[in-house]
């Protein structure tokens, strides 16, 4: 008897590269996106602290101005400004790998189901820079990308995966953006201490629905991610443009 080759097996994503269009592994983007949502979290932390201390300060200033010393305001000014330069920097590399894994797993959606989403795959990336538009413009295509990755299950028909998740994920990131925004504006346009310890609460509520989106980011990219492994496992796929 020939021996038989032994090899690994074949990979869910190397279906052909058909008008353009072809199937990506988002497995090594989601594991990054793990990492950074935990740094996400952690720089939230901080920045709630930050924020925490500031209403502190102000409180006490409210209640006796000679409790609080020019050094303990200078030493909370010093932090909340570290604070929200971590969070910043953090946010900003975070969202670039985001929308990376965004793109990609959209085009996996089109070779899944051609046609689904009538917004053309670029969307994918442009949407998010429409102001107003990216806070509905993304959902939609997250809500299209999740139901055109769902798996099969053994009877052949397509498993049920609940939008619960991708809503509470969005709803979550929505609100707490817009508390962070108006959390900013509010504290730089504060003229009086009770103007300064209203913002840094909105900043502080901000930051802890942060850190909840931060855990539901983490849910949704891990979960779509594993849907999209096990749809292009059960191939074939047909790509289309």
């Amino acid at each position: 008897m020939s021996a038989v080759p032994v090899g690994p097996p074949p990979s869910p994503y190397a279906a052909p590269d058909v008008k353009g269009v072809r199937l990506r592994p988002p497995v090594g983007l989601a594991i990054a996106l793990t990492v950074l949502f935990a740094l996400v979290i952690g720089f939230d932390v901080f920045a709630g602290y930050a924020d925490w201390n500031t209403r502190s300060l102000m409180e006490r200033l409210l209640a006796d101005a000679a409790a609080v010393s020019d050094a303990e305001l200078d030493r909370g000014d010093r932090l909340a400004g570290r604070a929200g330069m971590f969070q910043g920097q953090v946010t900003i590399v975070t969202g670039i790998v985001f929308i990376i894994w965004f793109h990609r797993v959209r085009t996996n959606a089109e070779v899944f189901a051609p046609g689904a989403d009538k917004l053309p795959r670029g969307w994918a990336i442009g949407a998010w820079f429409i102001p107003l538009a990216n806070l509905v413009l993304p959902y939609w295509i997250a809500v299209s990308t999740w139901t055109s990755s769902t798996p099969s299950g053994a009877d052949g028909h397509p498993r049920r995966f609940r939008l619960a998740l991708v809503n509470l994920w969005w709803g979550t990131f929505v609100l707490a953006k817009v508390l962070a925004w108006y959390g900013g504006r509010s504290y730089a346009g504060a003229e009086t201490t009770e103007d300064v310890g209203s913002a840094a609460t909105t900043m502080l509520a901000g930051d802890v629905l942060d850190i909840v989106a931060a855990v539901l980011a983490v849910l949704f990219v891990r979960r779509l991610t594993a849907m999209q492994h096990a749809r292009a496992a059960q191939g074939p796929v047909v790509a289309a443009v």
